[in-house]
């Protein structure tokens, strides 16, 4: 079991619905590492609830994405793209409830690809949702002639590696 402390990694793009602290519709979800898997608190606002006061579906599956992606990006120093998810939602998660997320590689298969798991628990500790994902990973140079995300930001995410 890892005893090591979480500790806060910088997000460098500030309008991801995801994880952008300045896009005022989106979640706003933070990161936080131990060294074996990301961490996030977040509590759903009521603009993104589904059937009465429950959250939507395809937010929790959103969250569960985000959750993997950055625990790939993170944890293996690489970017990523995904390539397939599958979530499952064990019990509904209520609108304005504090969740805790948890992203780790559960596969890494390659240098290429890896399979990420996520996981969303609600204020009492029990499991609502799960996923479970396989994310395609580049190096920086492998990204870059892509040609999907402007240069200037991957070198600020290549930054964020070398603090490590």
């Amino acid at each position: 079991m890892n005893t090591k402390e979480w500790e806060k990694i910088p997000n460098v793009d500030t309008n991801c619905f995801g994880c952008g602290s300045e896009n005022h519709r989106g979640l706003k979800m933070t990161f936080e590492s131990n060294g074996e898997k990301l961490r996030s608190i977040v509590t759903v606002p009521d603009h993104l609830r589904g059937w009465s006061n429950i959250v939507h579906g395809g937010v929790l599956s959103t969250i569960c994405d985000e959750i993997m992606g950055w625990a790939a990006i993170y944890l293996s120093k690489r970017f990523i793209l995904t390539k397939t998810m599958s979530t499952s939602f064990l019990m509904p998660v209520i609108i304005g409830s504090r969740l805790e997320i948890f992203g780790y590689i559960k596969e890494r298969i390659d240098e290429r690809n890896a399979i990420m798991a996520g996981e969303i628990y609600n204020e009492k500790g029990r499991l609502c949702t799960m996923s479970t994902g396989e994310f395609a990973l580049f190096t920086s140079d492998n990204f870059k002639k892509l040609n999907i995300v402007p240069d200037d930001f991957l070198d600020k995410m290549t930054g964020m590696f070398d603090k490590r």
